[in-house]
């Protein structure tokens, strides 16, 4: 009830108790009951209104963390001690879990009040009952969505559960696939894939969903080291792509989907030493991305797009041996990952981007023989990358990358002579890498690490 509610209710009151003859005392303790009354409903109305409004703005806050989460877990390269290069993006994967995640979030998550845990047995609960009728995929895809945000594994088993449900939904088949390929599931993701190019059509059926499928067939191929086979596919993806991007020269979308593709044939080329190839990509990646970028300068992924574009530049002229060229390419990501980082100073991710852009610079400074301004870009970098570790010690991929700049730094220092300096650099970095979690499965890189700590440590120990 508004205000003018409120008046009106008084003004019936006092009506009635004009009706009842001239004022008394009786009439007033009637009137002020009245006045009450309405007052407290009032008060009640506004009160919940209130309560209503906090409590949609604790949902929307929740649903963002929980996607915020979700990216950051599909950001995460598939193996624990992966190279330091950027994951590849899943064309439309992400905006399928997301769904998933506010699927969730508006209906089990509220009657949970919250709590993921709870909500996924709510799920479960409800998929003992009805699992298999209609509304089966739809609650498997949910708990799939809300177990990706702890254990890939809990993931993929309620995929499986919802494509097995929707045989004939291509977007089942592509989230099957994104979380086989992460799983190192690669037949299993080929599989799903491949059916999900067949599930798009052929030449009148939908061409996005089909390049989609196939750029990402192109990644499980590379990811077994069929190269070959890998750039056809992503070839033949970019085809299509390209054609959809001309077709529909506005949408944002189809044009960032393009410019994945040379990525991809850049990545494959780049593996095969063919670095004009792999330029030539890059810089057609590079002039969509500043396109897009300079389209909308608030859209945050396609201002790393641009960033990451430029690094990958930069990494190739840096083989090709231009230091200045790749100083350049460098600088220009980094002046955008510390425009991004300082817009989100929450987020620990565009901040790491920082530490990353640093690290390069110092790379090629040091090929150029400055070794006094690389030790600077290595130390400011480390510094970053130090309170990130500390602030967010499970990331194991940072806790190697931070181990090598310790061992970079130490290395340095040592052969300047500062003996104490890099003697306490070096055992930093051992202890990192000795301590790490989840090393059973990956002795051989483990092993790898600590002989180079303990080759470096050997010069310095008395």
């Amino acid at each position: 009830m508004g205000v003018a509610g409120f008046l009106d209710g008084v003004l019936v009151h006092v009506s009635a108790a004009r009706a009842l003859g001239p004022f008394n005392a009786t009439t007033l303790v009637i009137l002020g009951v009245s006045v009450a009354a309405v007052l407290a409903v009032v008060v009640y109305a506004l009160r919940r209104r209130r309560t209503d409004r906090a409590q949609a703005a604790r949902l929307e806050w929740r649903v963002h963390d929980l996607k915020e989460q979700l990216r950051r877990r599909l950001a995460e390269p598939r193996e624990p001690f992966a190279g330091p290069s950027t994951p590849a993006p899943t064309l439309g994967a992400s905006a399928a879990f997301e769904a998933d995640i506010e699927a969730a979030a508006r209906t089990v998550l509220v009657e949970s009040g919250g709590h993921r845990a709870k909500a996924k047995h709510i799920l479960r609960q409800r998929l003992s009952a009805n699992g298999l009728n209609g509304t089966g995929a739809v609650y498997w895809r949910q708990l799939g969505a809300l177990s990706l945000l702890d254990s890939t594994r809990d993931a993929l088993s309620a995929y499986t559960r919802a494509a097995d449900l929707a045989p004939e939904d291509p977007q089942a088949q592509m989230l099957l696939g994104v979380l086989c390929l992460r799983s190192g599931r690669l037949e299993a993701a080929e599989a799903a894939f491949r059916r999900q190019m067949e599930l798009a059509g052929g030449d009148t059926g939908d061409a996005a969903v089909r390049y989609r499928a196939g750029t990402m067939l192109g990644d499980v191929l590379a990811a077994k080291g069929e190269r070959e086979q890998a750039l056809a596919a992503y070839e033949e993806a970019q085809r299509e792509a390209a054609l959809l991007a001309q077709s529909q020269p506005g949408d944002a979308g189809r044009q960032r989907d393009l410019s994945l593709t040379y990525d991809r044939i850049g990545d494959v080329s780049l593996a095969k030493d063919q670095l004009d190839d792999a330029l030539e990509n890059y810089k057609r990646s590079l002039a969509i991305a500043v396109t897009l970028a300079a389209l909308d300068p608030a859209n945050a992924g396609w201002q790393r797009d641009l960033s990451v574009t430029h690094d990958r530049i930069g990494e190739i002229l840096e083989r090709k041996g231009d230091f200045d060229g790749a100083l350049a390419s460098y600088r220009e990501g980094l002046a955008i990952a510390e425009t991004l980082a300082r817009r989100d100073r929450n987020r620990a991710e565009p901040q790491w981007d920082v530490s990353a852009s640093l690290d390069r610079i110092g790379d090629v400074l040091l090929a150029r023989g400055k070794v006094v301004e690389a030790m600077a870009a290595y130390r400011q970098g480390l510094e970053i990358a130090q309170a990130l570790v500390e602030a967010e010690p499970g990331r194991t991929v940072w806790q190697r990358d931070l181990a090598a700049s310790y061992h970079k730094i130490g290395s340095l220092e040592a052969t300047g002579g500062n003996d104490g300096e890099a003697l306490e650099l070096l055992e930093r970095g051992r202890s990192i890498i000795a301590n790490l979690d989840r090393i059973a499965a990956h002795q051989a890189q483990w092993r790898s690490d600590l002989r180079k700590f303990d080759q470096a440590l050997e010069t310095l120990r008395p």
